[in-house]
């Protein structure tokens, strides 16, 4: 089943469908990803057992109801703070996985659809200082490709004699 929490009047969750087409797409998780969500709700699974109040949450309070917003904020920035990581925040994993992406040559089309942003013009925008490493690298496989060619066929484009 697919499902999203929704805030009523900005207090109790709610389980609800997604609103568009876009929200009930799949998403592409790495393995590790995978087995690491697998895992954890697994382990929520089993320390709840049948008093879940809502089946399939990774994660959630001690009695199985769907954790806030704010709470997670709090635990992300608490452990950020234990490791020595700059004070973060949750849509901040989001950029970094963005910029890990971009920064590793995952072409912006791609990223823009990972991060289901509706345009590319989305991922440019705010992506775009991370884009002329990209460009560089674009063309210097255009020049190499063109000095193959030259070799291969000469700049007339006739075939060279061996």
């Amino acid at each position: 089943m697919r499902w999203n929490l929704t805030a009523v009047d900005n207090n109790r969750l709610f389980p609800g469908h997604p609103k568009t087409r876009a929200g009930r797409n799949r998403v592409s998780l790495s393995p590790r990803v995978a087995q690491a969500l697998g895992r954890r709700a697994e382990a929520a699974r089993a320390a709840l057992g049948p008093q879940a109040l809502l089946e399939g949450l990774v994660f959630c309070r001690p009695d199985g109801s769907p954790l806030r917003p704010q709470q997670v904020l709090v635990a992300l920035r608490r452990r950020a703070a234990e490791i020595g990581l700059p004070r973060i925040g949750v849509h901040d994993l989001r950029h970094t996985a963005a910029t890990i992406m971009i920064s590793s040559g995952v072409p912006p089309a791609v990223v823009s659809k990972t991060l289901r942003h509706s345009t590319l013009s989305t991922t440019v925008n705010l992506y775009g200082h991370l884009l002329p490493h990209a460009a560089r690298d674009a063309v210097r496989a255009l020049g190499r490709a063109l000095e193959r060619a030259d070799r291969d066929h000469g700049p007339t484009g006739t075939a060279q004699a061996a």
